[in-house]
């Protein structure tokens, strides 16, 4: 799941591969992957642009879950500079 801030004053270009699902889970983004085999490697990109207008900072954090279960949180802060 990813923070508001991820997409708060940014535009979302690509995400690569594409997600199986996408979901709203209480103001946060929740990105379903499908099945991704236990000791595997799994990149996901996300490609963004920023909007003018959007200086200042913003907690971005993820969580990975598999199904309902934490498995990782990262306490992520961007700062956006005119």
């Amino acid at each position: 799941m990813l923070d508001p801030g991820w997409l708060e004053g940014m535009t979302l270009n690509t995400l690569e591969p594409s997600p199986v699902g996408e979901a709203d889970r209480d103001g946060r983004i929740a990105l379903e992957l499908g099945r991704i085999p236990a000791g595997t490697t799994h990149r996901f990109f996300l490609h963004f642009q920023v909007n003018p207008t959007n200086v200042g900072r913003r907690a971005q954090d993820v969580e990975l879950h598999d199904g309902e279960t934490p498995l990782l949180h990262v306490d992520r802060t961007v700062t956006v500079w005119p």
